[in-house]
């Protein structure tokens, strides 16, 4: 019963943690967007859940797991498919944030960082990369769009395609 409890207060933290901070999987770069951390944490949590009250039955072992593995994955599936159409509807399908400018939260250069951008339907910090460093606080501009990733550059360098640059 130990390993469901752990499991699933590790799966409590990550849920927490995604939903306070950010999707950490984007942060470290895991998954390649496949699963959010809102949905692992809570596919981890129900696991917890689901192997704590399931050991409490006359069940073997072997079952338990089962029963708190299918639970997982079923609601691993289910809660990204929600993200997933929550995070469309949000983006409402093809707009792109390219052109818009903002602040550095975190230092960027090309291994990662984070910006706030100044439109109205960014509510919300966005990781960023560019292709040299940028400090923190220093003006930028969306230059291209990577998924929910965007790439800067400092505001004294035109964006491509901006008719400073023809």
């Amino acid at each position: 019963m130990i390993t469901f409890i752990v499991v699933g207060a590790i799966g409590l933290l990550l849920l927490l943690v995604s939903i306070v901070v950010g999707d950490l999987l984007d942060v470290f770069d895991v998954g390649d967007g496949l699963v959010s951390g809102v949905a692992l944490g809570a596919a981890l949590a129900i696991f917890g859940l689901a192997g704590v009250v399931t050991s409490q039955t006359d069940l073997a072992p072997g079952w338990t797991y089962a029963v708190a593995v299918g639970m997982a994955l079923a609601a691993l599936v289910l809660i990204q498919l929600v993200v997933r159409r929550v995070t469309r509807r949000e983006s409402g399908g093809h707009w792109s944030p390219v052109g818009f400018v903002g602040v550095t939260t975190e230092a960027t250069g090309p291994g990662g960082g984070e910006v706030r951008l100044d439109g109205v339907r960014e509510l919300e910090r966005r990781l960023a990369t560019s292709a040299e460093r940028i400090e923190r606080g220093v003006r930028v501009r969306v230059v291209a769009e990577n998924g929910p990733r965007v790439e800067v550059a400092p505001l004294g360098d035109p964006a491509p395609g901006d008719p400073q640059t023809n």
